[in-house]
């Protein structure tokens, strides 16, 4: 199911798909509520946010999102309490105020073969003061401690959440990247430009630490310097004071934070973290409730009765495949000049392996994983390249001719009942683009004959049989037919006696050959 629904559009205004982000739309929100959203977001601290706001607040941002996601989990206003206690005017506290929408896209989105750089893209809209996160981003970055989205839950005092490194670390660590800068005799030093909302920000980062360290969730209310530790508390105070007293300079309130910084520094260092996979654990369990929406997942499992031919397939390639799950199995085929025909008693094995990865896991995973493991090389007896369906599906939809040849070919060791979903639509893969990607390699393979690295070798040899191998190939496609990928007949005779060498071949005889196959369309 995971596997197939990216493929299978069911309205298109071509008969072919082209492109692995042919069906995929990023994260959009609409213009139109956008003013009068931010108005009210630039305009609200804590205290200020009424019911009557809050309502405000909801139908902007359903407004904003109308049929752009199947469902707005969360919109949360984030402020910065120490931005707003050093200043008088409610307009003022609220200038550096952002609006944070956690929302979950359609299924189709998320399973989606688009390339992983353009999804991550896709799953976030950044316009400052409004962040609008799809529900696998919000949770990738909460499970890597970012501080924002840590702060943004709010959970009881005892989440563990609160108590991973990652957190911790990006507290102190993004406090002084973001107004510091290391001195040419050592230690840090404040960056000339910082502004006091800089400053500001580097200490609620540091404040979130220091109640972290406590076992209180994040400090997100007003600030009370009486609970303040003595040098937060003086630069507190010297910050209200900033360009009131002269007296006071950005140099003083950035000692006063370097020193908090050393000594929860050191505080750290004697902190019993809570282990990253429990975090992973619960975050990743909460996506995919979220997800769900309390649909069960059906479970998987494998539809053939007797397992023993791919069991022992799965021995024979070895390594991380043989750990797999057999419902994981989509596909094992032969690569290389078998898949052609075209092998000799001194081929080599190679295999090519198209597994999924269980969709509950999928679900929940926190990081993106492998998607491709690969073996090869001239000391391997096996050769192989393992690929998730999802990564598998992104080069077909791209049109690489290795993959396409997978997909029009029949004959494979093992195939499942969803391989067979696929290629029965093999058709519809026969398309612009792989014909241009057959060509290029075909201009490719000239180039490295010409060369002449290769000259006189096994693997200028093999150079020309493609380029008539791919040739052939062309001149079915041209036609809107998959081609047949394993060789037959007169073409397998020819370019057997160009692969083991009967026939010679040349750059300068070889066009007269390419006419002829050319001919046979």
């Amino acid at each position: 199911m995971v596997f197939v629904r990216p493929l299978i559009k069911q309205e298109t205004s071509s008969h072919y798909l082209e492109g692995s982000s042919e069906s995929y739309v990023p994260l959009q929100v609409e213009a139109r509520p956008l003013v009068d959203l931010k108005q009210l977001v630039l305009m609200h601290v804590p205290t200020s946010v009424s019911d009557v706001s809050r309502q405000k607040f909801t139908d902007l941002i359903s407004e904003m999102l109308s049929g752009r996601c199947k469902k707005i989990l969360a919109g949360i206003l984030l402020t910065c309490p120490w931005w707003e206690s050093t200043q008088k005017e409610r307009g003022e506290q609220a200038k550096y105020n952002i609006l944070l929408v956690v929302v979950i896209t359609d299924d189709h989105q998320f399973f989606s073969p688009a390339n992983p750089q353009i999804q991550e893209a896709g799953c976030v809209v950044d316009l400052g003061w409004l962040s609008v996160m799809e529900l696998s981003h919000f949770g990738h970055v909460l499970a890597k401690g970012r501080t924002r989205s840590v702060e943004a839950l709010y959970c009881p005092d005892e989440a563990v959440v609160y108590r991973t490194r990652p957190f911790l670390e990006a507290c102190c660590g993004q406090a002084m990247g973001s107004i510091a800068k290391k001195r040419k005799n050592g230690g840090m030093k404040l960056c000339e430009k910082s502004t006091q909302a800089e400053i500001c920000e580097a200490f609620r980062l540091l404040h979130h630490a220091h109640n972290h360290l406590l076992g209180q969730p994040p400090a997100t209310s007003k600030l009370q310097s009486s609970v303040l530790p003595q040098c937060a508390a003086e630069a507190l105070h010297k910050l209200q004071a900033l360009y009131h007293d002269p007296d006071v300079s950005k140099q003083d309130i950035f000692d006063c934070m370097m020193s908090w910084h050393d000594e929860l520094r050191n505080s750290i260092k004697k902190y019993q973290f809570h282990p990253q996979q429990d975090v992973e654990a619960v975050v990743g369990n909460w996506m995919k409730q979220s997800r769900l929406q309390g649909r069960l997942l059906m479970p998987e499992i494998c539809p053939e009765n007797d397992l023993s031919h791919l069991y022992q397939l799965m021995q024979d390639i070895g390594g991380p495949v043989v750990k797999m799950k057999p419902e994981q199995i989509l596909l094992v085929a032969r690569a290389g000049s078998f898949m052609y025909g075209l092998s000799t008693p001194e081929s080599d094995a190679d295999y090519i392996i198209v597994y999924k990865e269980p969709t509950e896991y999928l679900l929940s995973a926190c990081k993106r994983g492998a998607e491709c493991m690969e073996s090869r090389g001239p000391d391997k007896k096996v050769e192989y390249g393992a690929y998730e369906a999802r990564s598998f599906c992104e080069m077909l939809l791209k049109g690489s001719v290795i993959i396409l040849e997978v997909v029009y070919l029949d004959d494979h060791d093992f195939v499942s009942p969803l391989w067979k979903i696929l290629t029965q639509n093999k058709g519809r893969f026969v398309t612009e683009l792989g014909i241009q990607q057959y060509l290029g390699l075909i201009k490719n393979n000239f180039h490295m004959i010409h060369s002449g690295r290769h000259k006189d070798t096994g693997r200028e040899r093999k150079l020309f049989y493609q380029i008539f191998h791919k040739t052939d190939s062309v001149r079915y496609m041209m036609r809107g037919h998959p081609p047949p990928v394993r060789c037959s007949g007169a073409v397998r005779d020819f370019i057997m006696k160009v692969r083991v060498g009967e026939m010679k071949m040349t750059i300068t005889n070889v066009n007269p050959y390419i006419t002829y196959f050319k001919g046979q369309a």
